[in-house]
């Protein structure tokens, strides 16, 4: 091979080498550019979620009784935060997910506690809608019961519908006037005040 021949193969060898070359970088450059737009783009949700959580935070530890708990993150937390993008936007794009992953987490948590704190509230509800109830049930008794036989299952039906409501709006009332920062459990106010009315009704119709 002669001189001329072994330089212009040299010369295509390394011209293969450097298209090589440009080719990854410009691959690693729109990979780059791709994981920062969706950085970008994902990051307004992460913050909003992050907001929203803190609001959770401060509100079940007020419920709670306890201190409000410290949110902003120390020296350590911003040097680790700061360590978990070195590398590029890939590296930033990945770190941000995990982020999400564990506000998730956490507001799985935040539900449980939620779902946990209902059941003893609703209890303490019960001490309001069970004798708001009751009341109801003896007024649409004495009410049907000072009716005629036969129009007895009518007033019993009426007064029902009317008192029944009345308890259980009146108890929705007075549980937020005590219980301000708990939940006031509708569900059950509306089953202890609806369903006496109800099986007072059905008494009725069957006597």
């Amino acid at each position: 091979m002669s001189e001329r021949s072994a330089a212009w193969s040299e010369y295509l060898a390394a011209a293969q080498r450097l298209d090589t070359v440009r080719r990854e970088a410009a691959d690693t450059a729109a990979g780059e550019a791709a994981a920062l737009a969706a950085a970008r783009d994902e990051l307004p949700t992460v913050q909003a979620g992050l907001t929203m959580q803190a609001a959770r935070l401060l509100e079940t530890a007020s419920r709670a009784g306890s201190p409000p708990p410290v949110l902003q993150p120390g020296p350590a937390e911003l040097h680790d935060a700061a360590q978990s993008v070195v590398g590029g936007p890939a590296v930033a794009l990945a770190a941000l997910r995990q982020a999400a992953a564990n506000v998730d987490v956490a507001d799985g948590a935040l539900a449980r506690l939620d779902d946990e704190g209902a059941a003893p509230q609703a209890l303490r509800n019960l001490l309001v809608y069970g004798p708001l109830s009751l009341l109801a049930l003896l007024v649409q008794l004495a009410v049907a019961g000072l009716a005629e036989p036969a129009a007895q299952l009518f007033f019993a039906a009426v007064s029902g519908l009317v008192l029944a409501p009345l308890a259980l709006g009146a108890g929705w009332l007075l549980v937020g006037t005590l219980y301000p920062e708990r939940p006031r459990t509708p569900q059950t106010g509306a089953f202890v005040c609806i369903a006496p009315a109800l099986v007072a009704v059905l008494l009725f119709a069957l006597l």
